[in-house]
């Protein structure tokens, strides 16, 4: 269990007590200083890694929109690096471990990915005044990196998205308190979002080398990308698959944004 807060991890450690067993490490996916120490923590341990599900994440309201506080240490958006960039570095730094596994790598997506602005990849490290969010395409980021790992280590290795939709979670904390009420009452709980996350964690046909799959946490998502967001019914442990957008399958860009990130990572100072 990798957790920026140790305070909140071991908390969630006392809640699973008695359903498994587990461990707690301190990960904080805005610095890649960060990264590298968990990794080379799981390394010395020599275990391989059956499955990575990258699951942090920070929205408009919960990000600094401030200036001096938009920027990692890494001059990266904090945004972008924390919901996709250093869960592409912690990929690829436990890469070894994955392929010794024949193992397989969840992210946790969003149907915003559909509204993100492809020349929003010029900003990814620039402040912005006034303040433009890059949710949409830190999430539409982790769909296209999928398909390029893919490419590379898709014979060994297993790359799929999980698009929970509107979940009633901790992601809502910056939002005023009766629009946190609402969301509480007529979003699926994180537990119910969960289980098609463990779904797509545990499905024999989601392992290598299947294709990137990109699955939904409503029922309906198949037939309208309206429904990817809600419908009355939650998928569940049910597979519910559709297609991302199409210009964010084109291998030209996955091609694109793999040399992007690696340049953005390499000039942050990690070889």
């Amino acid at each position: 269990l990798a957790c920026r807060s140790l305070e909140r991890g071991e908390n969630a450690l006392a809640a699973a007590q008695g359903k498994g067993s587990a461990e707690l490490r301190r990960l904080d996916l805005s610095s890649f200083a960060s990264v590298q120490a968990f990794a080379a923590d799981l390394g010395i341990l020599g275990r391989p890694v059956e499955l990575l599900v990258c699951n942090a994440g920070l929205n408009s309201a919960s990000a600094n929109q401030e200036p001096d506080g938009q920027l990692s240490e890494d001059k990266v958006d904090v945004l972008y690096q924390t919901n996709y960039l250093s869960h592409f570095l912690l990929t690829l730094l436990l890469l070894p471990l994955l392929r010794r596994a024949r193992g397989r790598v969840i992210n946790i997506s969003s149907v915003v990915h559909r509204s993100a602005s492809l020349d929003d990849f010029e900003i990814t490290t620039r402040i912005r005044e006034p303040y433009v969010s890059l949710y949409g395409l830190s999430k539409l980021a982790q769909i296209v990196s999928s398909y390029a790992l893919h490419a590379r280590y898709g014979e060994e290795v297993a790359f799929h998205c999980v698009n929970p939709g509107g979940v009633g979670s901790d992601i809502w904390r910056g939002y005023a308190g009766w629009q946190q009420k609402l969301f509480s009452s007529i979003l699926i709980s994180p537990k119910t979002a969960a289980s098609t996350v463990v779904a797509a964690c545990t499905a024999k046909e989601a392992a290598a080398p299947c294709r990137p799959r990109y699955w939904n946490g409503y029922l309906g998502a198949d037939r309208s990308a309206l429904l990817e967001f809600w419908s009355p019914f939650p998928a569940r442990e049910a597979l519910v698959e559709s297609q991302p957008a199409q210009d964010h399958q084109d291998p030209k860009l996955a091609e694109e944004l793999w040399e992007q990130s690696l340049s953005e990572i390499r000039a942050a100072g990690v070889e």
